[in-house]
């Protein structure tokens, strides 16, 4: 018998928020499968956005590699679920009507994209999409399946259920809003035999904790800016980039506001991803196997990386790729077997276009994550925001020890450098106009704007 396989990412969903044991979230249906199931607890992501991230899982690739960021495709490179698919398995996925998705799973015929692309009218779990997939669930789906769901009720500025706004469901409206989105998994779950279903959670990249009650606000355009845009259609590219500058401008504003009431990190995590800050808060991710198969539950702190996850899945499903990998399947580890520790490549993101003339597609910083140091650079000068941490000694990452230990950073410099050495060249590009109106409505849909 083939299994099924039920796939769910959880956009911007920390490890933390659910492994710890002090969590304030009310999740019974994810304990239940972390319970019953295999729990990597130190699983890092590529990235600290989305399309580096994703494209990281989808591929078993590095971003250096396919150069799959937010703003760019490359459907040369073969995802795994064309792999799965061609190894004998009805692959359907569910994911908001980006571009993004709709390229890297342009091979597929059973996507099924749903509303995202104003967040005043964008389809959330409580507001028909958990129903819409209990629906697929129950009626749906022609066996052997892998169904792939990404969620993004997490993903800020998200609308809290006003039935979970209640601290009985987290400390934070972030801590809350896993619990609402746990009340669904718990109704996907009725609907699947675990017998035969192997059901895999984890999430793109994590996020930073909340540190104002206005967390999950963004910057509003100003009214008069975009009234103008669709009074004079033909001056829209000026519009973008003045409405850009108006949001970097109220951005800023609101953190020097708060600089002598915050600590640097916390103005670090206000200020958002995809800065130069790559701290555990916004890679390291959930992974949890569980259901079919697993008759052993545990949890594994051994370090593991998003590149493993679908290796993993393929191995556990019993087909084989040829094609060069970065991941490692761990189902070794699941009887047990000891792995060896590869190092996790890390970058942050571009989350933004921010210049049209000279756009900057690449984050700011890159590096490498092992279990006992983390270690990043400027992606464009080696000697530039060199960070290191000891984690052992220093798990928050509260000390930069990277002057006084320059031998060691030349170690990692050099693990890095020889990971990335098979990198291809990633273009950066000028847009046109229509292109500009493109990114622009693709920012919208993701909630960057």
């Amino acid at each position: 018998m083939k299994p099924n396989v039920l796939f769910i990412t959880i956009d911007s969903l920390r490890a933390d928020r659910i492994f710890d044991e002090k969590k304030s979230s009310v999740t019974p249906n994810l304990d239940k499968l972390m319970n019953n199931g295999v729990c990597f607890t130190q699983t890092f992501s590529s990235s600290d956005v989305t399309g580096p991230t994703l494209g990281s899982l989808f591929t078993s690739l590095f971003p250096f590699k396919t150069g799959i960021t937010l703003f760019t495709e490359n459907t040369k490179v073969p995802t795994f679920f064309k792999i799965i698919n061609d190894g004998g398995y009805n692959v359907y996925t569910l994911f908001p009507d980006s571009s993004f998705f709709f390229n890297i799973t342009s091979n597929l015929i059973e996507n099924d994209p749903y509303v995202y692309s104003k967040r005043e009218s964008w389809i959330q779990l409580f507001g028909g999409l958990g129903k819409r997939i209990v629906d697929k669930l129950e009626n749906k789906l022609s066996e052997p399946w892998l169904y792939y769901i990404h969620l993004m009720d997490l993903h800020a500025p998200f609308y809290l259920p006003p039935e979970f706004d209640s601290k009985k469901y987290g400390a934070t409206p972030q801590d809350r809003m896993i619990s609402a989105v746990d009340f669904w998994i718990g109704k996907f779950l009725e609907k699947i035999d675990l017998t035969k279903t192997l059901v895999v959670i984890s999430s793109d990249h994590g996020d930073y904790i909340p540190v104002t009650s206005n967390w999950n606000e963004q910057p509003k355009g100003n009214p008069i800016l975009k009234k103008g845009k669709q009074l004079f259609p033909k001056l829209e590219p000026l519009g973008i980039k003045i409405l850009f500058a108006y949001q970097n401008y109220k951005a800023k504003k609101r953190i020097n506001a708060m600089k002598n009431k915050l600590t640097e990190r916390e103005l670090i995590a206000l200020d958002g991803r995809a800065g130069k800050h790559l701290f555990d808060e916004t890679i390291r991710i959930p992974l949890i196997f569980s259901g079919y198969g697993i008759t052993s539950p545990k949890k594994i702190t051994q370090m593991v990386r998003q590149v493993d996850i679908f290796p993993t899945i393929a191995d556990f499903l019993k087909i084989p790729f040829n094609n060069p990998v970065d991941g490692k399947s761990l189902l070794p580890r699941f009887s047990n077997n000891e792995i060896d520790e590869i190092p996790a490549y890390i970058e942050t993101g571009a989350r933004q276009i921010k210049n049209f003339e000279n756009p900057k597609i690449l984050g700011k910083v890159i590096g490498i994550r092992t279990s006992k140091y983390k270690y990043w650079r400027s992606r464009d000068d080696s000697s530039k925001d060199v960070t290191l941490f000891d984690l052992k000694n220093d798990p928050l990452e509260e000390n930069n020890i990277a002057s006084e230990n320059p031998s060691l950073v030349k170690q990692m410099e050099k693990i890095l450098e020889e990971m990335k050495k098979d990198s291809i060249e990633i273009k950066q590009k000028k847009f046109s106009k229509d292109e500009e109106k493109i990114i622009e409505d693709e920012l919208k849909k993701l909630g960057y704007l």
